[in-house]
């Protein structure tokens, strides 16, 4: 029994060791000995277990990790999933390097941040090394300049780019001038444009629209208040468009008020507010006026129209003087 629990400890240990070998940072590089100017591959990594992930920052590296030894490029840091047993996480790098001086170079440890604590991989040495020159056979002589037979397609292959430039500019030039002139066409194809027709004047709207709620008379069956407000709606339109008052936006005493302004003679603003005032009461105060009421008011409306139309410019006289 005792044997047996020494074995065991010992195969705890070995576990626990190989488990925090396994998630050491490492560094590795495929060749330890290069040319001048040949490339080695640095691969970095940390290895972890998937269901206990850890926060891992890798080294930053820059242009050089000696200053015979530079970074041509590195990639970025993969993630690859490794192990059958128990899943685990491989985090990896790589590093392009290359040096143009012969020599020894340590590359010093990379160091990680895991989880905020340091870690170091661990050193190696790069060695570069020059071409060897055999000295032994002498200067060679010069040979002969050899002749090369250069073909048509040879020509092709070189200056074709400028043919199909010229190509490309005369089609681009031609399909040009089929647009323009299919735009010309289209535009002699169109229709005059409609002519246009000056609006109406205000006045004759409105008269127009009196007349007609005069004839309806829909006050007879009932629709008192549709009746006065078709009258109060066609009075706000009518101001609207002789006078630029909103007289849609504003209440009955602010469009009297604004009436002020332009003109009106004191006849025309007491059947305006007498037709405004008595809509209103039919409106919110539920009056119902008689049929005499109901015509006076279509009536002042029409005569309040009529008492406001802008009187026509005179034309001009022409005189002896003028031919003159």
């Amino acid at each position: 029994m005792k044997g047996f629990l020494n074995t065991y400890l010992i195969l705890i240990t070995c576990f626990v060791g190989f488990s925090a070998t396994a998630q050491n940072p490492d560094a590795v590089i495929n060749r330890k000995e290069i040319l001048i100017g040949e490339q080695a591959i640095i691969t970095l990594s940390y290895s972890m277990e998937k269901e206990h992930p850890t926060f891992v920052e890798f080294p930053h590296i820059g242009d050089t990790l000696l200053k015979e030894v530079e970074v041509v490029r590195k990639s970025n840091v993969d993630t690859l999933e490794t192990g059958y047993e128990v899943p685990t996480m491989r985090l990896e790098q790589k590093l392009y390097v290359t040096s143009f001086d012969t020599g020894y170079y340590a590359i010093r440890p990379f160091e990680f941040k895991v989880d905020g604590e340091s870690h170091q991989t661990p050193a190696f040495l790069l060695t570069v090394k020059t071409v060897e020159v055999d000295t032994t056979s002498g200067i060679m002589a010069d040979r002969e300049i050899y002749g090369v037979d250069v073909s048509f397609m040879d020509y092709v292959k070189v200056y074709w780019k400028y043919p199909a430039a010229g190509l490309a500019l005369v089609a681009l030039v031609l399909l040009v001038i089929y647009f323009i002139r299919k735009y010309q066409e289209n535009k002699r194809k169109l229709p005059p444009p409609a002519p246009i027709v000056p609006p109406r004047p205000a006045h004759e709207v409105a008269l127009e629209s009196l007349q007609r709620i005069n004839e309806e008379k829909i006050f007879k069956r009932g629709k008192i208040k549709e009746y006065h407000t078709a009258i109060t709606d066609t009075i706000r339109e009518y101001l609207e468009g002789q006078f630029q008052i909103p007289a849609h936006e504003l209440t009955s005493r602010q469009i009297l008020s604004a009436l002020r302004y332009t003109g009106t003679d004191e006849k025309s603003m007491v059947k305006l507010r007498t037709i405004l005032y008595r809509a209103d009461l039919v409106k919110f105060a539920k009056e119902i006026p008689d049929e005499v009421e109901n015509t006076t008011a279509v009536n002042d409306a029409i005569a309040f129209v009529q008492n406001t139309i802008p009187a026509a410019e005179p034309e001009p006289i022409e005189t002896d003087e003028a031919h003159a």
